[in-house]
């Protein structure tokens, strides 16, 4: 499991950070471990990232994702619904503002659809922001400074991908080598290819698959400790 944290400083073009974002975060309607879950905005750049986040997401098709024009299909189970409809009321309850979604589409009498839903005056200390939503929950967060973010985002129990988002190169190398996460993506939407390793850190487990490393959980190391003399 994960609860990846999305980082986007004061110097990116917020136009292609909000469509990385649409991708990353609701690809499979969220339902993805590596999906971002706790979006963190530069102060400055907030107000705008979030009027651009909400309108591209009022724009995706919800539907039966057999036809083309489809974006989100439904959550996969009762259960995953039911749970995802408690953490907007416990996310609401707790103070937080919905700018979208946030119930069942009015279109659809049967199936497990939920609307793609973005929070905003989120505390870190809510429930959705340790609690991973798997499903189509936003929670857009504020922040002034490169140590802070930092801080806040490694502040969970669970350490499996991370996003970064600057035009600086010191600053994405230094975030990389923070984010307590096993994997990150800087300046892009994916994160996870066959060709590299995949996995977590801390409570998000051990190993990895993909890449070379993960040939090494398929073959057996035999150790031959030879003395120079008998």
């Amino acid at each position: 499991s994960g609860h990846s944290p999305f980082i986007d400083f004061d110097d990116v073009d917020l136009n292609k950070v909000t469509d990385m974002a649409i991708f990353a975060k609701f690809r499979n309607n969220g339902q993805v471990c590596i999906s971002p879950n706790s979006i963190y905005i530069h102060e400055s750049k907030k107000n705008e990232f979030t009027k651009l986040m909400v309108e591209k997401t009022k724009k995706l098709k919800i539907g039966n994702g057999m036809d083309k024009d489809t974006i989100l299909g439904p959550l996969t189970t009762k259960k995953r619904l039911e749970e995802i409809e408690k953490l907007v009321e416990t996310t609401k309850k707790e103070g937080a503002k919905i700018l979208c979604g946030g119930k069942k589409p009015a279109d659809f009498n049967k199936g497990y659809f939920f609307e793609p839903t973005v929070f905003d005056n989120v505390e870190d200390n809510f429930t959705i922001m340790h609690q991973e939503p798997f499903g189509p929950l936003v929670p857009i967060l504020s922040f002034k400074d490169f140590d802070e973010v930092v801080k806040r985002a490694n502040n969970n129990d669970l350490g499996l991908a991370s996003y970064v988002y600057t035009n600086n190169l010191e600053k994405a190398h230094r975030a990389s080598e923070l984010m307590q996460t096993g994997t990150v993506a800087v300046n892009t939407a994916v994160v996870a290819v066959p060709e590299a390793p995949f996995g977590g850190i801390k409570q998000t487990g051990y190993g990895r698959e993909g890449g070379s490393m993960a040939i090494k959980d398929y073959l057996n190391v035999k150790y031959t400790h030879l003395g120079i003399s008998y």
